[in-house]
């Protein structure tokens, strides 16, 4: 039976950065605990997930059909836009780790700086999503994802000096789950 209550809309969120292996919350309701970074304000774009699996057919001899198909690569990932110019949403862009920043100065002369290294080293974090419909929150964790494409900065005077960031998956460590998804206000069918 249809159920107008259950039509969801992404009306807001947020997103969060921690270091990989971080206790991250077990339901959809409860707040971040220590450790969880808001990374602030979202473009109106809001989160784009993405999932593209491979799959490896197999026929048999004499069949144009396939009788069994193997998944053969499953890639997730995240696409947002981070609004906000922090020292975390500077990390994740040009690939810095935070130990390697400087903050100097004092109130309107104080800035943060860094060197850009010749090659850096891929960097892991764990990520959590909450997507908030009203009433209706649903929470992604991901265990240990990497940033892997970073969009255009432009520097102009109607428009943001945003952070375009997409983030994919990896395995989880310890052999634990890669991705936890959480959606409140759905029970399982009777």
């Amino acid at each position: 039976m249809a159920d107008d209550t259950q039509v969801r809309v992404g009306v807001k969120g947020a997103f969060y950065v921690a270091p990989v292996g971080t206790t991250a919350p077990t339901d959809p309701y409860s707040p971040w605990g220590s450790g969880w970074v808001d990374l602030g304000f979202v473009s109106e774009d809001g989160l784009t997930e993405s999932l593209n699996e491979n799959r490896q057919e197999f026929k048999a001899w004499g069949h144009t059909k396939a009788v069994r198909t193997e998944v053969t690569d499953r890639q997730t990932t995240f696409k947002v836009t981070f609004m906000e110019t922090s020292a975390w949403t500077l990390a994740l862009y040009y690939g810095q780790d935070l130990a390697d920043m400087t903050s100097s100065g004092t109130g309107a002369a104080q800035f943060l700086a860094f060197n850009e290294p010749e090659s850096s080293e891929p960097m892991s974090y764990a990520i959590g999503m909450d997507v908030i419909d009203n009433d209706k929150p649903a929470r992604i964790v991901v265990a240990r994802a990497e940033v892997t494409d970073k969009g255009d900065r432009a520097y102009k005077a109607d428009t943001n000096q945003a952070f375009e960031l997409t983030f994919s998956s990896l395995t989880a460590p310890n052999g634990g789950s890669a991705i936890s998804r959480m959606f409140g206000l759905v029970s399982l069918p009777s």
